[in-house]
C-alpha cells in the first residue's frame, strides 16, 4: 500500500516537488507493475495461502520460497499457477519446516506444479548446499532422472524469466556447460569441462 501511495505521489507531483526517491519503494513499484517477481519465503501452509492472497489482490507474479508444507495445498498453488523453489532437503527441519517432506519436488510434479531446486542458505552455515545433491535426493524419493536434470536446468530458468538464454542447449543461447564423466548426480563423478560463453575455463577434473 506504501508502494501504491508512493507510486501515485511520484507520479502527480509538481516539477520539482516530487517525494524523495525511496529505491526499497521503487523496486517494489516494479513488482507491482509486473515488471519483475516477488519471490516469498513461507513454509507454513496458512502462510502459504496468505502469500497467494496477497499476491491476488495485488496481482504480481508470485514465486514461492521454501514451502516446505506446499504439499498441503497443492490445489491452491496449482489453481493460481505459482511456481514453487522447493526447500534444501539439508534444511534443519526448523519450527516452521517440521512438516517438510523428502517428497516435495515428486509431489509437484504430479501436481503439474512448475518447480525448481534450490541449494538453500543458512544463516548458522555460511555457504550454499550443493544443487546437484538436492537433484539426486529428489530422485532417490520418486522424481524422475529427466525431470530431477529439469529442476535444476530449463525450470528455474522458465521461472526466473531466463530461459530464452539458459537452462538448455540449444542454438543462440549462452554457451555455458559443464561436462561430466557419468552420472552428474552421483558422489563419485567428476566435472571434466566447464565452458562459460563457449570458451573452456577449465578442463581438470573435479
Amino acid at each position: 500500500i506504501k508502494t501504491q501511495q508512493y507510486q501515485t505521489k511520484r507520479s502527480t507531483a509538481e516539477e520539482g516537488k516530487e517525494p524523495d526517491r525511496n529505491l526499497r519503494l521503487e523496486i517494489l513499484a516494479q513488482v507491482l507493475d509486473r515488471k519483475i517477481p516477488f519471490l516469498m519465503t513461507a513454509h507454513r501452509h496458512q502462510d502459504i495461502l496468505t502469500a497467494i492472497r496477497i499476491a491476488e489482490e495485488f496481482q504480481f507474479r508470485l514465486i514461492l520460497d521454501g514451502a516446505s508444507e506446499a504439499h498441503l495445498v497443492l490445489d491452491d498453488i496449482k489453481e493460481a499457477g505459482i511456481p514453487v523453489l522447493v526447500h534444501p532437503s539439508m534444511a534443519r527441519p526448523s519450527q516452521d519446516r517440521e512438516n517438510m517432506t523428502f517428497e516435495m519436488a515428486k509431489l509437484l510434479q504430479q501436481a503439474g506444479i512448475p518447480f525448481a531446486q534450490q541449494s538453500g542458505f543458512e544463516a548458522y552455515v555460511p555457504k550454499t548446499r550443493v544443487v546437484l545433491f538436492e537433484a539426486a535426493m529428489s530422485i532417490t524419493y520418486g522424481l524422475s532422472f529427466e525431470d530431477a536434470l529439469k529442476s535444476i536446468t530449463i525450470n528455474a530458468a522458465k521461472i526466473l524469466g531466463i530461459a530464452d538464454r539458459v537452462g538448455s542447449i540449444e542454438v543462440g543461447k549462452d554457451a555455458d556447460l559443464a561436462l561430466f564423466d557419468g552420472d552428474p548426480f552421483e558422489f563419485v563423478t567428476h566435472c571434466v569441462n566447464t565452458i562459460i560463453d563457449g570458451k573452456v575455463v577449465s578442463d581438470a577434473p573435479r
